[in-house]
């Protein structure tokens, strides 16, 4: 009874002192934060311990349905921690120029897992919104006073040569 009662004891021992993987992939986030129509916009995510995104051949696979958009991407990701040897780094990857709307995306991480062979993670969603171009600027020649300036130089000319041609007779 006391061989059994200690290899119960020493087994709970082990597993509550096994310390989790510490595998991590930060939230996802867009640059820039407030992307204007027509401008490059990136997602930015950092990854590592136990979870990293690597290049493949095939990927990253960018797919779009509306305003919904999908980005695939390959990499490893590992649940224990004995396999964790990935340094910390960050994907920064452009996904498109967009017209003005709401927009969401959604990160998935393709990965090849030992016991269930190729998985889909999801790693992240983010939404963003495109703003339109801004209105161009009036340009300053075309605006009421400066007509009015045009004008007084055109009658200011006009009255100087009417003035030097009587001189001149």
């Amino acid at each position: 009874m006391f061989k059994h009662c200690a290899k119960c004891a020493l087994t709970l021992l082990f597993a509550f002192s096994v310390q989790p993987a510490q595998a991590f992939f930060d939230p996802p986030w867009v640059t820039p934060s407030a992307p204007r129509a027509g401008e490059t916009v990136s997602v930015n995510i950092r990854d590592g311990i136990c979870d990293a995104f690597f290049e493949w051949p095939g990927y990253p696979q960018l797919a779009q349905q509306g305003n919904a958009i999908r980005l695939l991407e390959y990499g490893q990701h590992w649940g224990t921690a004995d396999l964790c040897v990935f340094e910390i780094g960050q994907l920064t990857e452009p996904i498109g120029k967009f017209p003005p709307g709401d927009y969401t995306l959604t990160v998935d991480l393709a990965y090849d897992d030992a016991l269930y062979g190729p998985t889909v993670m999801t790693v992240g969603v983010v939404a963003f919104t495109v703003v339109g171009v801004a209105a161009a600027a009036p340009i300053p020649a075309s605006g009421p006073a400066a007509l009015f300036v045009l004008l007084l130089f055109v009658f200011g000319a006009a009255f100087c040569a009417l003035r030097t041609r009587r001189q001149s007779r």
